[in-house]
């Protein structure tokens, strides 16, 4: 269901959960009557594939049967914000709240940015205020999911929901979505309670999911994909049954990955905090495409508008940022060491190293 919700069901269905919901193949039928007929990709990142997907499971029973309603599509440019969600009711009176991970804009990709530099993101605010609404329309237990930013944010939603909402939430799924800025979370009693509803699936050389800082409870995954930043695609994880493989453990690129991320974030000033989201954003904007398809088709003037932008910033910014580039690749040096000897630490291990 992730991967297929990165298919634009808002553009069939209601944001109004006061409207009737749709079945989902009524919903996949309208779509693809509007993209007229074929399966094509939906972004440069999001391949014709997830609409396949979506067609097929259209014809499945389990998933034919589910009503979908509360599509949003919220967009925007200062501050960055890509936020989507849907509602699936489930015949069994399950309710399922499903958001979106980074799409093909630039604006979403931007608003990946904050989330590595900043505590509090637009998409924080709409999540909380989706998640209430859906328990406020439907009576039944809460399933809340997602892919990738869609994974970061459902489990934010899970874990920032006011008690009565929380005791309502049946499972939370955070599929290779990153953690937050700090490992207090881990100690709330949000995050105790729903630690035995909590899944958080990663691929055996996780990019995505190792980022900032995460929970020691994760399941890793077996991804058919050699490296973690394809690993990240759903498609990608090998099914087995009813389930996914499992494996016994990360592998060096992900657990190295896992140490890259945590010595960066960790140490990054404000000052560089500030530059480099100054910098990806004066670029971003400088590039002056909506999507990464795009940028794509219009190569050349994305590129001269970035390097004209990158030009333009101020030149203090731009040494901060270069020391921010300089420091990754000596982090990423640091944790190869560290792996290779066999040093790796765990998220409790260092938490505790840290106090």
């Amino acid at each position: 269901m992730c991967s297929s919700f990165y298919m634009p069901l808002e553009q069939v269905v209601s944001a109004d959960f006061d409207a009737e919901p749709i079945p989902f193949d009524e919903a996949f039928d309208k779509l693809f009557e509007l993209r007229g007929r074929k399966h094509t990709p939906v972004g440069l990142v999001l391949v014709k594939e997830i609409s396949m997907l979506m067609e097929e499971m259209s014809r499945h029973k389990r998933f034919a049967e589910m009503k979908v309603v509360g599509c949003t599509d919220n967009f925007g440019k200062e501050p960055p914000v890509q936020f989507n969600a849907g509602t699936f009711l489930l015949p069994n009176g399950d309710i399922v709240v499903l958001f979106r991970g980074t799409d093909d804009t630039l604006m979403g990709w931007l608003e990946d940015v904050d989330i590595l530099v900043d505590d509090d993101i637009p998409s924080h605010h709409l999540a909380l205020e989706y998640i209430a609404q859906v328990a406020e329309k439907f009576e039944g237990d809460i399933i809340v999911c997602g892919h990738s930013k869609g994974g970061y944010i459902a489990q934010y939603a899970a874990l920032n929901s006011p008690k009565e909402i929380r005791d309502r939430i049946k499972a939370v799924y955070n599929n290779d979505g990153p953690g937050f800025s700090d490992y207090d979370y881990l100690n709330s009693e949000a995050y105790n309670e729903i630690l035995p509803r909590y899944k958080h699936l990663v691929p055996q050389s996780s990019f995505i999911g190792m980022m900032l800082s995460h929970d020691d409870d994760y399941e890793v995954v077996k991804s058919n994909r050699v490296t973690g930043a394809m690993q990240h695609d759903l498609l990608s994880w090998q099914v087995e049954d009813d389930s996914v493989k499992k494996c016994e453990d990360m592998t060096t690129t992900g657990k190295v990955t896992d140490l890259v991320f945590h010595d960066l974030v960790s140490n990054l000033t404000p000052e560089e905090s500030n530059a480099f989201g100054e910098v990806v954003g004066s670029v971003f904007e400088g590039i002056d495409q909506k999507g990464l398809l795009d940028v794509k088709n219009h190569f050349s003037e994305s590129v001269r508008g970035g390097a004209k932008a990158w030009k333009e910033l101020d030149p203090e910014v731009k040494k901060t940022f270069r020391k921010v580039i300089r420091g990754a690749r000596k982090y990423v040096l640091d944790a190869s060491r560290t792996v290779l000897k066999g040093e790796y630490k765990t998220v409790s291990e260092r938490i505790e190293e840290e106090e």
